[in-house]
């Protein structure tokens, strides 16, 4: 076992002995359980009916059948639903959509091109880029698939294969199928990276993920001149979520699901600063999507400074789809006047990055020229 996994298991062992113990005053006491957050339970851990604590909530409440009305292609109308087409039931009140279920990704040739003036015309400029396309929730969650029909197979082939070809065009990729093979390993009993009804991924998700990166990242040529620091993270809150799918699912078929709860984590830099020391200028920087910086906080800059000991700064957008954050960083005079050595770019993997309009712009900002 490695030491962040033995790290992991000895504090959710001390954890969840200090709930135990608080149950059982406030048991004894019949008063309720204190709103602690030194006694929350770390994600997955059991209490002593049995039930994960993260899920009991979910557990007990009725999850509502999807109706006949979700199959139709045509209730999907307008630009919310639009976005959920189609809706499919899965197993323990699990949704997904058309996007969890794709058979290709990746753009076409003319779009790899276009990735690899990007990538070339950012090394020009002393900046390393590295990808990170999230894999589909079809892809992670197939044991609550139940009987949707998908080939999980020829989707995760089609899933590296687009990997690799971003690599053949110059680009850095995290090895990310890595999660399937721990998902797959019999046995194990692994915590959901994915919610059941939301397109986000959890924070387990964005930890997993913010390893395999770090890892990678680990091997750059760059990382040995990069300034390096401690961080550590810690559980922060815990949140409840109306996950979007369960509320696509509302407008179409008017039966409420219950909320999803999940930890928030946040990490903090151990080094000591000087208040009249300058802060250093940013070397590595995180643009992405909502799964990187929105109203919810699955902590991934911070999993990744933790797992790389590099200061990121988070620039990732919320709404701005798998360019926006990039597109307006690119266009700042933060990356104008000091580009950073290592750019990272979060995007779901399910985006096609076929829109040569979008590259064309970014291409011009940075070179001056057109594709």
């Amino acid at each position: 076992m490695s030491v962040i996994n033995q790290s992991r298991v000895l504090n959710t062992r001390a954890m969840g002995q200090r709930f135990v113990l608080s149950l059982a005053i406030a048991l004894l006491l019949d008063r309720p359980i204190a709103a602690d957050t030194n006694v929350a339970v770390s994600p997955g851990l059991t209490d002593l009916s049995g039930l994960s604590v993260v899920n009991a909530k979910m557990a007990t409440e009725k999850v509502p059948r999807l109706c006949k009305k979700a199959r139709k292609k045509s209730s999907y109308r307008g630009d919310y639903l639009d976005n959920f087409r189609t809706l499919k039931e899965g197993r323990s009140g699990w949704l997904y959509r058309d996007y969890d279920l794709k058979k290709d990704f990746g753009p076409s040739k003319a779009g790899y091109k276009h990735l690899r003036k990007l990538n070339g015309a950012l090394a020009k400029r002393g900046t390393q880029l590295l990808i990170v396309p999230i894999p589909t929730r079809g892809l992670v969650e197939t044991q609550q698939l139940g009987k949707i029909k998908y080939d999980i197979k020829a989707g995760r082939r089609a899933y590296a294969r687009y990997l690799q070809r971003l690599r053949k065009v110059g680009l850095q990729v995290p090895a990310l199928p890595q999660l399937f093979e721990s998902l797959d390993e019999p046995g194990e009993t692994q915590e959901p990276l994915f919610f059941a009804r939301d397109h986000h991924w959890s924070s387990e998700g964005a930890r997993r993920v913010a390893q395999l990166t770090a890892a990678h990242i680990k091997t750059l040529d760059i990382y040995p001149v990069l300034a390096k620091s401690v961080f550590r993270t810690h559980p922060q809150a815990r949140r409840e979520l109306d996950g979007s799918l369960q509320r696509a699912a509302f407008k179409i078929c008017g039966k409420p699901y219950p909320q999803e709860q999940f930890d928030e984590y946040t990490t903090e830099s151990l080094a000591t600063q000087d208040l009249f020391t300058d802060l250093p200028e940013a070397e590595v920087v995180l643009v992405g999507t909502s799964n990187s910086k929105g109203q919810l906080n699955f902590n991934f800059s911070g999993f990744l400074s933790e797992y790389t000991q590099l200061d990121v700064l988070n620039l990732a957008q919320s709404g701005g789809g798998y360019g926006g954050a990039l597109k307006t960083y690119l266009n700042s005079d933060a990356f104008v006047y000091k580009p950073p050595k290592l750019l990272i770019w979060e995007l779901p993997g399910y985006y096609s990055l076929n829109n040569a309009e979008f590259f064309d712009e970014l291409l011009s900002q940075l070179t001056g020229e057109s594709l």
